[in-house]
């Protein structure tokens, strides 16, 4: 059965786990997972991810859970992802994605928790919205 978004997160894993629903008991460690994933795509040092950064981390996060190489996203695949990733899959009569309908879910999760609108994500737009899926 999937889980959608329990357990930790790492930082290699990209948005689709960070905005996957957060434990309640691991939030303080998360912030800190949070920011050093930030930081590792934070191309120009702004302290946020632009919609060019972010793509390059669902990119590399699609291609690291692509466990068969296939180039698609399976269910089992995606024990860990956020809502709109599983809403994407689930909505599909062979159960994967591709590439691209990934980046499409990721990032509609990433407009969501752009509260401010402008195009960025901070750490604590990334956390607020953790906790608000959950």
């Amino acid at each position: 059965m999937i889980r959608i978004g329990l357990g930790m997160l790492t930082v290699v894993l990209a948005l689709s786990l960070f905005l996957a629903p957060a434990p309640a008991t691991a939030q303080t460690s998360t912030m800190g997972d949070t920011r050093a994933w930030v930081k590792k795509y934070d191309r120009n040092h702004d302290g946020k991810l632009d919609r060019d950064e972010f793509y390059q981390a669902v990119v590399d996060a699609f291609f690291l859970r692509d466990k068969d190489k296939d180039g698609y996203l399976a269910m089992s695949e995606l024990t860990e992802a956020s809502p709109e990733a599983l809403r994407a899959v689930k909505h599909k009569d062979s159960a994967r994605i591709s590439l691209q309908e990934y980046i499409n879910a990721l990032f509609k999760d990433f407009d969501a928790a752009d509260t401010d609108g402008d195009g960025l994500l901070t750490v604590e737009e990334i956390e607020r919205y953790r906790q608000t899926v959950r």
